[in-house]
């Protein structure tokens, strides 16, 4: 665990060894949120637009349910699209 300490201005600095563990670098966006008496911070990731589809919750839960399609073997693998659309009919 880490100490680190408040300048006069509010300011911290991040150990050196967190922003690698976390990918932070200068310019990089944190959100901040205090939770049961901590401040806890959290590295923003930035979406590009064209890709927030696939960050709605809507997407999320089709996306967690496919996973768990694999996670259980339910899942048919195809050798070549020619087989794959052999097996659904088109």
């Amino acid at each position: 665990m880490k100490t680190i300490t408040v300048s006069a201005k509010g300011q911290i600095a991040l150990p050196k060894e967190i922003r690698e563990a976390l990918h932070i670098e200068a310019g990089s966006q944190l959100t901040s949120v205090i939770k049961d008496g901590k401040l806890i911070l959290e590295p923003v990731v930035t979406i590009p637009q064209s890709q927030a589809w696939a960050w709605t919750p809507e997407w999320q839960k089709k996306i967690a349910a496919s996973m768990e399609d694999v996670k259980k073997g339910r899942v048919r693998t195809f050798k070549s699209v020619a087989e794959m659309r052999k097996a659904l009919g088109s």
